[in-house]
């Protein structure tokens, strides 16, 4: 018996009549499930067909009854989202789809030859299962569909040969278990370890592995928070470089992406070594492009990881040799980038780390100008070479007036800084999305009261500051206490009628954002718990 045709049963237009129902043809069904019709409506539509083919008697299908079977079964597993399917809804849709291929594998036993449950039916219902929203639950039943065909196929059942997406399914079913089945990286694993046993075995020459299969595998140790994580999916790097180089399967080869979901799972665990695993990974990623295998070339995401694992973000503490490695590795991608490769196009969340890093390295003198030079790269590559996601924003300027704040030295160096820091704050307020928020303005009344040595000129800006800073409503906590510290105790009357800042206007506070407020509310949770104390 020849496989039935998908396209033509997607192709039908017969009407298909039943004692209580007129059934809807194939392409009318999909026609009907991409409608835009409201999501209770598709689900009810589709309940009543499903309904109506199973609870006819065995064997007694016609043909156009059968052909309608995979069109339902496709969109019962193939719209989630329309449907609305998740929680209970997705069991309902998993049952209905193996409902289906269930009635599907009666009637063939029943003697109907028009009866015929292929790879893709089974595959519809590991689907199905897979984003039910059940769990392990989903991932052991899709496992088990998974090994049945394979002990059909290899019965002699060759419609039901399990391909690459069977495999994928299955796999993604696992890693998809994480949250209620703790060994669910392994048993993900444990199916692609079988797969690739099955292909070399000769048992199914179509379950040759791709890359596509290994990563979700990378992403479930690279999320598990396991000790061991981050090594596993070392193991599984090496493990498909050995079936790329030694045993010539090019399809299973490891890519960019690959190398990256490694050093962000090493970047995510708790180990002191992380930054130099790291580095390792990317020094190899380098090496390996240059001698010609580009499918590993770092790209502007390996950077990113590089630069966020260096020692101030993993140990908490700031020092120049930190700071300076991550700049040079920001060279490194600009000058990578405007040399032409495109994959190494540079955003602000990386230019925003490096400048993080210069304005907290306080032991090193000007290193306010260190923050500001990159601040500089960054809009320049903004408006001159015109890269949009480089566009800089008040996180970037935000930090060098934190890095002028925090300026030691001689009054002419905090001068310096001080004006740096004047300078940094007009330019942000001179761009619609670099705004200074509540943070800006703590931060320079900071640089007020630290850099000014004169305490009329302290009063003087902080007025016009504090007027700033309430017009724009983003008197936060921290702006309130950095104002009152740079001025004098007449100007903080004189500004606020000697009010404490819960008593001021919330106008002035409109704007700032909703985790300061949540500061500002602790903070006085605390404060009221104190003073209830006996």
């Amino acid at each position: 018996m020849p496989k039935r045709s998908r396209s033509s049963s997607f192709l039908m237009t017969t009407t298909i009549v039943s004692a209580a129902l007129i059934f809807t043809a194939p392409t009318r069904i999909n026609a009907y499930i991409t409608s835009g019709l409201p999501a209770h409506t598709h689900r009810a539509f589709l309940r009543k067909l499903t309904d109506d083919i199973c609870n006819q008697s065995i064997g007694s299908l016609s043909p156009e009854e059968m052909s309608t079977c995979p069109m339902l079964m496709s969109a019962w597993a193939t719209a989630p989202e329309k449907l609305n399917l998740s929680s209970d809804n997705g069991r309902e849709r998993a049952l209905a789809v193996e409902g289906l291929l269930k009635r599907m594998i009666d009637e063939r036993r029943a003697g109907n030859a028009e009866a015929i449950a292929v790879t893709e039916d089974y595959n519809a219902v590991m689907k199905a299962w897979s984003m039910s929203g059940e769990g392990s639950k989903a991932a052991v039943r899709a496992e088990q569909i998974l090994i049945q065909m394979q002990d059909l196929y290899q019965s002699g059942d060759k419609n039901v040969q399990p391909n690459l997406e069977s495999f994928q399914i299955a796999i993604e079913a696992w890693t998809r278990a994480s949250d209620d089945e703790p060994n669910a990286p392994a048993r993900a694993q444990q199916i692609l370890e079988w797969m690739i046993n099955t292909y070399k075995s000769g048992a199914n020459d179509k379950a040759q592995p791709d890359t596509l299969c290994f990563i979700p595998v990378l992403k479930a140790w690279a999320s598990s928070r396991k000790l061991e994580g981050p090594i596993m999916a070392e193991h599984l790097i090496m493990w498909m470089q050995q079936l790329q180089f030694q045993e010539e399967i090019e399809s299973a080869k490891p890519t960019t992406l690959c190398f990256n979901i490694v050093m962000s799972s090493w970047l995510k665990s708790a180990d002191i070594t992380s930054e130099k695993r790291i580095r390792q990974i990317f020094e190899y990623m380098e090496s390996s492009s240059k001698k010609g295998n580009v499918d590993v070339q770092p790209d502007a995401g390996s950077y990113n990881i590089v630069i966020s694992s260096i020692s101030p973000a993993v140990k908490k503490f700031y020092d120049m040799g930190g700071a300076r490695r991550a700049d040079k590795i920001l060279a490194r991608l600009e000058s990578g980038y405007l040399n032409g490769d495109e994959t190494l196009r540079p955003d602000s969340i990386i230019y925003n780390q490096v400048i993080d890093y210069w304005a907290k390295t306080q032991s090193v003198r000007g290193h306010f100008m260190k923050a500001r030079d990159v601040l500089d790269r960054q809009v320049k590559m903004f408006r001159e070479e015109k890269v949009r996601k480089c566009r800089p924003d008040v996180t970037g300027y935000t930090s060098v007036i934190a890095a002028c704040a925090s300026t030691y030295g001689t009054v002419k160096e905090k001068r310096r800084s001080f004006d740096m820091a004047h300078l940094t704050f007009m330019e942000s307020c001179a761009e619609k999305y670099t705004q200074p928020n509540d943070v800006t303005y703590g931060v320079m009344f900071k640089a007020v009261g630290r850099l000014l040595n004169n305490s009329d000129e302290q009063d003087k800006y902080a007025r016009t500051l504090f007027k700033l800073c309430c017009d724009d409503g983003f008197l936060g906590d921290m702006a309130f206490m950095r104002m009152k510290a740079a001025v004098s105790n007449v100007v903080y009357k004189e500004l606020t009628g000697g009010k404490t800042y819960e008593e001021l206007p919330e106008e002035w506070k409109r704007n700032v954002t909703k985790r300061q407020k949540k500061y500002d509310m602790r903070k006085n949770a605390a404060k009221k718990s104190n003073q209830l104390r006996p």
